[in-house]
């Protein structure tokens, strides 16, 4: 059973970043797909993909089209977060090739490669097709943040592909786009590509002062399995207040009923998942804190500390205060 599509929050950065370049009101796309307006104060948070390219649909169309938002994003937003993926490195080959190997720690679905044909290398990405929402401005931008790699990785600033593959169909706006405009474009094939001359990648690495250099991922990577990405989903929707199935079926894009069958398919019901999550947080806040138990329940929710101290009691058949009284002090 494949798991939820989870991208980490840090992606919207380039988005918000572009929106904020043009004057555009970017809290309200987010509160529209559902996304919390803070989210990057937490940026290693995971989110459902749908989730995140709904909010670029939205932005995109409001703003001219969601191709050319894609394209324009691409070009100019800042990217700092993923340079982290790609350093140490030799050459620009090797620090692309980390990037396609590391990928997965910001995005769980995400495939890039390199491809060697000849005289030149091919830089992929395959998309992820049960998302259609969102899906053409996603490939623009991706497009041009695999350009925009290329002339990092070579320090090569106005650098551009001699041909490019595109999951697309024909479209006017990618023909028209300054940056393309001498490269030939295949549309409709199976995967995102760039064409890159075999010789630039062999050019030496040369050193960045990013802060984001040696950033290192705190939290755990996308779930590689339903359960655990659905317990992310939720991790990822609100502080105190956990979703109903039916919300987390609009932000992940699937339906209520096939979530239904999925977990009875693993033997779980969705107030299992949640009683696990807040389990599994009251027992941190009760190890790893000097919140007293009126502030945990807050924390956690509940509305009073007596539902909690319940709850807690059914989970474990102590009461919190004995469960904190057992855990070895700080």
């Amino acid at each position: 059973m494949k798991p939820i599509p989870l991208i980490r929050a840090t992606q919207l950065e380039p988005y918000l970043t572009f929106l904020g370049q043009i004057g555009a009101n970017s809290e309200k796309f987010l509160e529209q797909s559902k996304i919390r307006v803070d989210i990057l104060t937490t940026p290693e948070q995971l989110l459902p993909e749908y989730q995140v390219w709904d909010f670029i649909e939205r932005a995109g169309k409001a703003n001219g089209s969601a191709i050319e938002f894609g394209l324009h994003t691409g070009l100019q937003g800042n990217f700092d977060f993923i340079l982290g993926l790609m350093y140490p490195s030799l050459t620009a080959y090797d620090a692309l090739n980390r990037l396609c190997l590391l990928t997965r720690l910001h995005s769980s679905q995400a495939s890039f490669w390199l491809s060697q044909k000849g005289s030149e290398i091919w830089f992929c990405r395959q998309g992820i097709p049960e998302i259609a929402i969102g899906q053409q401005a996603v490939e623009a931008y991706t497009l041009m943040l695999m350009v925009n790699l290329v002339r990092y990785t070579t320090s090569l600033k106005h650098w551009q592909p001699s041909k490019i593959c595109l999951q697309m169909k024909p479209n006017s706006t990618i023909e028209q786009f300054k940056p393309l405009q001498n490269t030939r474009i295949k549309y409709q094939e199976q995967f995102t590509a760039i064409a890159i001359d075999i010789t630039l990648l062999s050019l030496t690495q040369a050193p960045t002062d990013s802060p984001y250099l040696f950033s290192l991922i705190n939290i755990s990577t996308p779930a590689t399995d339903f359960v655990g990405s659905l317990r992310q989903v939720i991790q990822s929707s609100s502080i105190k207040k956990y979703p109903t199935l039916s919300e987390v079926a609009k932000i992940t894009g699937i339906s209520s009923r096939t979530l239904q069958r999925r977990l009875r398919e693993v033997g779980v019901s969705y107030n299992e998942v949640i009683n696990q999550i807040q389990f599994e947080r009251a027992k941190t806040l009760l190890k790893d804190s000097h919140l007293n138990l009126r502030e945990i329940s807050e924390q956690l929710g509940y509305s009073t500390q007596a539902h909690f101290s319940r709850a807690f009691k059914r989970w474990t058949g102590i009461t919190p205060q004995s469960f904190r009284q057992l855990s070895p002090e700080k």
